[in-house]
């Protein structure tokens, strides 16, 4: 399975690329041993010094595992999130029986972009609790958020918001708001360094970019979410639920 050597990115990408999708169609197994260094060397036609890197870069993001004296393994699958349901990561956390890990970036308040003004409905330039926040699955990045709330809503919020509380629930006891529904665009583009640092991924590679405004029970627009997931470790599923 020769690479090219001429592609714009580098041999050990290239191979991480290669073996993150015969991890995705089952040619290496969920818990399954790799082959050796050797193997590997010979299926891919690659220096060991680039299958090494290659190996490791994927043991640092949390793609594979090491055993000492055994091997290297595939640590799980990809995971998968709906892409209709209001629910946000916590929920999704405790649904999946997984604590919640959070690490704030940034808090601050400041003027709204235009962008973020049309998604909210409110004047341009009116103040917003920026949130950048890293969630985490076993201590492996899932996604990097950026959200917006208007102040003019929810003035004092930053004063509730840590690493170790929901948003949603915060949201709901101190101000009375019910997650109805959301709007949200998928676009897949191409991860800068600041992205592929939150991510621990390479940068340009693909990522998911989640535009996500939700809705009150009033129909009222909360809070606009832009999240960013490595592609190779996340799943958006679309579930079409019928009455019976």
């Amino acid at each position: 399975m020769m690479l090219n050597k001429d592609n714009l990115y580098p041999l050990y990408i290239q191979v991480k690329r290669r073996i993150i999708e015969d991890i995705h169609n089952d040619t290496y197994t969920e818990g399954s041993r790799l082959p050796s260094e050797t193997e590997l060397c010979e299926k891919y036609e690659v220096s060991r010094i680039t299958i090494r890197r290659s190996l490791q870069d994927m043991v640092d993001s949390g793609y594979l595992v090491r055993k000492q004296g055994k091997g290297t393994f595939v640590k799980r699958g990809k995971i998968k999130r709906s892409l209709i349901s209001p629910d946000g990561y916590t929920e999704y956390m405790r649904e999946t029986g997984q604590r919640p890990e959070r690490k704030i970036v940034e808090k601050v308040i400041k003027p709204c972009s235009p962008f973020i003004a049309k998604r909210l409905a409110i004047p341009l330039g009116s103040e917003v609790l920026e949130l950048c926040r890293i969630l985490y699955i076993k201590g492996v990045p899932l996604g990097f958020e950026l959200n917006s709330y208007p102040i003019i809503r929810f003035n004092g919020l930053e004063a509730y918001i840590d690493d170790h509380v929901s948003t949603h629930e915060v949201l709901q006891k101190e101000y009375g708001v019910t997650l109805k529904s959301n709007y949200k665009v998928l676009n897949v583009l191409l991860a800068n360094e600041k992205i592929a640092n939150y991510l621990h991924c390479n940068v340009s590679d693909p990522v998911y970019q989640l535009d996500k405004t939700a809705f009150n029970q009033y129909k009222a627009a909360v809070y606009h979410s832009m999240m960013y997931c490595d592609v190779n470790r996340v799943s958006f599923v679309i579930e079409d639920k019928k009455d019976e």
